[in-house]
């Protein structure tokens, strides 16, 4: 069932440029040759993000949520801007990264406007993370431990932190739970791989696993993680079609609830309601995976103190 009124969470996808080759990716946006030149300017942006802003909220709900996402989304070169923007618009701001480009110095950038920092880690090993293409164009990955001081910079700066993992065959029998129940974050979404036709054509057979060994991957994990105060987050492909809203680069919404993307008309030509409607909802699908949860964040941002500790924690060795 449509629900027609925009969600409380709406995920907004930049661009489609990444340094990462990560095979599982559903987010290419390649599957349209017309249109792959095309691209926002910094305005149009600006108001994408208003709309969104200035959308009504459902009913019982007083906040709104806008993920940054991409392909690789600090690629975007004024990401902080946008951020910013969508802060001053009175939306929870929340980055899904790769990791690749968050030094402590953008960090300290983005820490007054950025409410959360997600990063996806789908591996701590770097031969798996090879073979899933979750490195960059010499074939370098992220250790562990430069995850783990990102997530520990971003919690000195006063962020909420959250880390998404897609699992799929080449890492499902991987155990992170050691570094996860460690990592200080406050949720953990863990995305069995899904199939998108026109995306992830290339790779999907390589990577496809089964809803069972899914679950097997999430009950090795959850008691630990859970024992350290983490929210888990399960979400097998029967929770994830359909139960996000959606923008692309081009500023359509974008669904995958028919097994390849259907896209709406721009939400600048149309307008935001008439765009997503456009689209498939489901609105208990989205409740049901835990998609509305308290998005506001605890945190107090960082005191001198804290600013000082992170620079201490960087200095040449």
């Amino acid at each position: 069932m449509h629900s027609y009124l925009l969600p409380e969470a709406v995920n907004y996808h930049l661009n489609k440029n990444c340094n990462f080759r990560c095979k599982g990716c559903y987010a290419t946006f390649d599957e349209d040759s017309t249109s792959r030149g095309v691209k926002l300017s910094k305005e149009e942006m600006f108001r994408i993000v208003e709309a969104v802003a200035a959308a009504p909220l459902p009913s019982g709900k007083t906040v709104r949520k806008l993920t940054f996402a991409g392909g690789e989304p600090t690629l975007c070169p004024w990401l902080p801007e946008l951020i910013g923007h969508a802060k001053a618009c009175g939306l929870v701001t929340m980055l899904v990264t790769n990791g690749s480009r968050c030094t402590p110095e953008y960090l300290r950038r983005l820490a007054p406007v950025l409410d959360w920092l997600t990063v996806s880690i789908d591996s701590l090993a770097e031969e798996t993370n090879r073979a899933m293409g979750r490195h960059n164009s010499k074939g370098q990955p992220l250790s562990a431990e430069t995850y783990a001081q990102i997530l520990a910079d971003a919690a000195v700066l006063g962020l909420r932190t959250k880390i998404n993992t897609v699992v799929n065959r080449i890492n499902c029998r991987e155990d992170m739970s050691g570094f996860i129940a460690d990592s200080g974050i406050a949720r953990w979404k863990v995305l069995q791989v899904m199939p998108v036709e026109g995306q992830n054509d290339a790779h999907i057979d390589l990577l496809t696993l089964s809803r069972a060994e899914f679950d097997a991957f999430v009950a090795r994990h959850q008691p630990r993680v859970e024992a350290a105060g983490i929210r888990v987050v399960p979400e097998p492909v029967t929770s994830i079609r359909g139960s996000y809203a959606m923008i692309d680069p081009q500023g359509r919404f974008f669904d995958s609830s028919a097994g390849h993307h259907t896209y709406s008309q721009s939400i600048l030509e149309a307008g935001i309601e008439e765009a997503f409607a456009q689209v498939s909802f489901d609105r208990a699908t989205f409740e049901a995976r835990g998609g509305s949860y308290e998005f506001l964040s605890q945190s107090t941002m960082p005191t001198t103190a804290d600013v000082l500790t992170l620079d201490a924690n960087h200095q040449p060795s």
